[in-house]
């Protein structure tokens, strides 16, 4: 911050009134009277340094049934060289902290709406074998566990209600500056575009599964895409996040009673031809699934690696809790029931359907009553979970493309309504075209998955973690820090990196093994996926932007 700045700071907090620990201003108020520069990093961490102590005290208070836990992560944020040492300081509320309501328990809602990512799993064992499978199924639920966990350490380290932390790209800039940001803000719309539209086509396929008459296939696109796009005008995720709790209960009825009518009656064959190009036969199922070729096999992992990379949201869903504190719930419990979910549901459907499991799965019922009724439920379930995902995709290029066209804009004022209804219709017709263009489940998931989710779930998150750890260990060498003030000193990069590595050596070897060779699977999804969508177009009926329909 200048000089100048710095005096006008002052005067204009003495103007208003003298303000300590405990004293606040209206952020408006401030920002009339001078505006803030972005701050230095060692700022941004005292102040959050303040938000961890008061929601620590809030948890401290709570059940000493996890007192062990909240100790070790309050020791592990805390940095004791930024204490306020009794110190005054200027303390005041950014207005934007009244978007955050949403309950931890809606949370788990919002993460475990993404369970409709167990229609993918049958379809993966039949190419892998109940062993490769299953392993593959813990290891990335545990592997995600730990990514979604260290996004939430990272974004304690640097929230407060002074510079709050908003999006994943938010945590991207704050530790790794424009560039990291710029690629994580592109990797994830990305995904949430193609997740969307993978929703988007099982959602019309169900559709056409309720109908006698066959529909033209595009033309239903369309009136479905300009349906949620309208649904998904909701501000807040918090709205969206009561709706996907009704979600989360309707896919594990619709997902059980799915298995009731599997374990009842043969695979429907028409739909295994239609969707996978294989012929009526006899069913099998294997420890290690013989005669697949690699790209099947990359393809199965990269469905398996799709389904558990809901971390890519973690953040913009934390950052409209009431108590991000308290996001490791929603995270646990969560991720506990899917992992449960997707070992019953896929274990079972491969072990009565074998090669013939579909994807999603549930075209593999084959009495037609009941698989008009699923897809019903289906095609409900999958309408809520797209208004979430697309409405995702929508924040994501509001809150950081849309200032790049008007740094002036607000959400609540009518230039901004303007804007907001401007950038979902362009995300809606992005997710038109991509559902359109390749209309294949398993085809599009897998090319999302090996393009955005590995890095986003795999690398990205452990790479942040292991830089926060290394500015938290430096933070540890600063003396009679000042909030506002450049009164730091710099440390050269190889300083900086020798201390960060000498407090974790352990750490940086395990994430860095990780991130390269996730990074170095992520190529060969791509290369397999690219090959699977040239594959399914030569042996089924999937055309693209036609009306013949691809079941």
């Amino acid at each position: 911050m200048s000089d100048a700045t710095k005096e006008k700071f002052e005067v204009n907090v003495d103007s208003i009134h003298h303000t300590s620990n405990t004293d606040t201003i209206d952020g408006d108020d401030i920002n009339d009277l001078w505006k803030l520069e972005e701050p230095d990093i060692h700022t941004r961490m005292f102040y959050a340094q303040r938000s961890i102590e008061t929601q620590y005290d809030y948890v401290s208070q709570g059940s000493r049934l996890f007192k062990f836990w909240n100790d070790m992560i309050y020791r592990s944020l805390k940095i004791e060289s930024l204490n306020d040492n009794g110190k005054e300081y200027p303390k005041w509320v950014n207005n934007n902290l009244s978007m955050r309501t949403a309950h931890w328990i809606v949370c788990v809602g919002l993460v475990t709406s993404e369970i409709m990512g167990a229609y993918l799993v049958p379809n993966s064992l039949s190419m892998l074998g109940y062993v490769p499978s299953n392993i593959m199924l813990v290891v990335c639920c545990f592997v995600t566990l730990l990514a979604g966990g260290v996004i939430w350490w990272v974004f304690l380290l640097f929230d407060s209600p002074e510079y709050p932390v908003k999006t994943f790209a938010d945590l991207a800039y704050v530790v790794g500056g424009t560039p990291c940001k710029q690629a994580v803000i592109f990797l994830q719309l990305i995904a949430t575009l193609l997740s969307s539209a993978t929703i988007l086509i099982s959602a019309a396929e169900c559709v056409i599964i309720l109908r006698t008459d066959r529909m033209c296939w595009v033309g239903l696109m369309v009136l479905l895409s300009g349906v949620m796009m309208i649904c998904s005008f909701m501000k807040t995720l918090s709205n969206i996040g009561k709706y996907c709790l009704v979600v989360s209960a309707c896919n594990y009825v619709n997902l059980f009673v799915q298995l009731g009518f599997i374990g009842n009656s043969e695979p429907n064959w028409a739909n295994a031809e239609s969707i996978l190009g294989i012929p009526a036969g006899t069913v099998a199922t294997y420890a290690f699934a013989p005669g697949q070729s690699l790209m099947n096999k990359v393809v199965a992992v990269t469905n398996i690696s799709f389904v558990f990379a809901g971390s890519i949201v973690f953040p913009e869903v934390i950052s409209e809790m009431r108590r991000p504190w308290e996001f490791w719930k929603s995270m646990l419990v969560a991720q506990s029931i899917i992992l449960v979910v997707y070992l019953v549901y896929g274990n079972y459907i491969y072990a009565n359907q074998g090669q013939f499991s579909n994807s999603p799965a549930v075209f593999g019922v084959s009495n037609i009553s009941a698989l008009k009724g699923l897809a019903f439920m289906t095609f409900v379930t999958g309408f809520i979970q797209n208004i979430f995902y697309g409405h995702i995709s929508c924040k994501i290029v509001y809150k950081n493309y849309m200032p790049l066209i008007s740094k002036t804009i607000r959400f609540e004022s009518k230039r901004g309504i303007i804007f907001w209804s401007l950038t979902v219709f362009i995300v809606w017709v992005i997710i038109f075209v991509i559902g359109a263009g390749v209309p294949q489940v398993s085809a599009v998931s897998a090319f999302t998955s090996s393009l955005t989710m590995i890095p986003l779930t795999y690398v990205i998150p452990f790479a942040l973690h292991l830089f926060s750890l290394y500015r938290s260990a430096n933070e540890n060498y600063i003396e009679d820090f000042v909030p506002h003030q450049s009164n730091v000193g710099d440390t050269s990069v190889v300083e900086y990196l020798r201390r960060g590595y000498k407090k974790y050596p352990l750490l940086t070897i395990f994430y860095t093994t990780l991130c390269l060779s996730s990074l170095a699977f992520s190529g060969l999804g791509l290369w397999a996926s690219v090959e699977y969508i040239k594959y399914i177009f030569d042996v089924t009926d999937a055309t693209s932007f036609s009306c013949t329909s691809p079941i």
